[in-house]
């Protein structure tokens, strides 16, 4: 008996150390979690170019990191109904699959990726037609390639913009848009993001709009190196569920 009882006295002694040791995966809040951002994007004319900076700010992850990006560039109006453009990209507070990582056995946590600096190239290409006087529809593919990990994706983005008009002056613009960004070589999911908008642009004049927006989004989190060397080759899956309340300026020099 009192073997017995030492025995088992061990076992549960242990349990807490092995339950310890064990990789964790990463956990995501239950339903959906508010997050906020901010945009401020400036286009420029110059015959067939249009030059664009956009600066963007999102509040996410409880607040906890904040994304940041300044996007640089120009379109190329190459059709009456097709743009194509050429973009260099900054950002920081990206988070990636391999920053969930440990520093100690049994401590897993996200990597502070506030300061950390990446690079993208990104190429767009955004056919557009007119559905009649005042909806368009738009369908947005985009490569973008990340300097920091060589990662590289597409994003599709189908669009439909109601236009409010004055006569001819549109007034307002009503925007409905589904973004899905799928990953060519990294992860082990069909998508890494899913974004479900719906926006509004008032517009002041002929230089100055701007307006709420409001999207669901998903991401997309599967196994990190970190976890799979730990694990001895075991893999995860979570998806982070968020509803994004936004701000967006828009400038037009002409």
């Amino acid at each position: 008996m009192t073997k017995t009882t030492a025995s088992l006295a061990l076992v549960l002694s242990l349990a807490p150390l092995q339950a310890g040791a064990a990789p964790l995966v990463p956990q995501v809040p239950r339903g959906r979690v508010a997050e906020y951002e901010a945009a401020a994007r400036v286009f420029g004319r110059a015959g067939i170019l249009e030059p664009l900076a956009d600066m963007h700010e999102r509040w996410e992850f409880e607040g906890l990191r904040p994304y940041r990006a300044l996007t640089l560039g120009t379109y190329a109006r190459v059709h009456r109904n097709l743009k194509l453009g050429l973009f260099y990209r900054v950002q920081k507070g990206a988070r990636h699959d391999d920053d969930w990582v440990t520093n100690n056995p049994g401590e897993w946590s996200w990597r502070d990726t506030q300061n950390r600096p990446e690079n993208l190239l990104v190429l767009d290409a955004t056919p557009r037609v007119k559905l009649g006087a005042s909806i368009t529809a738009a369908f947005k593919v985009r490569y973008e390639h990340n300097f920091f990990n060589n990662h590289s994706a597409i994003k599709l983005e189908p669009e439909l913009a109601w236009f409010c008009l004055d006569g001819l002056r549109p007034r307002a613009t009503v925007f409905v848009r589904y973004g899905d960004y799928r990953p060519l070589n990294f992860g082990s999911g069909s998508y890494y993001e899913r974004w479900w908008y719906l926006a509004g642009l008032w517009h002041l004049d002929e230089t100055m709009s701007f307006g709420p927006s409001v999207a669901f989004r998903d991401v997309q989190w599967s196994t990190s190196s970190d976890f799979r060397t730990a694990s001895g080759g075991d893999a995860y899956r979570v998806v982070r569920r968020s509803v994004v309340w936004g701000l967006t300026l828009v400038v037009r020099a002409h």
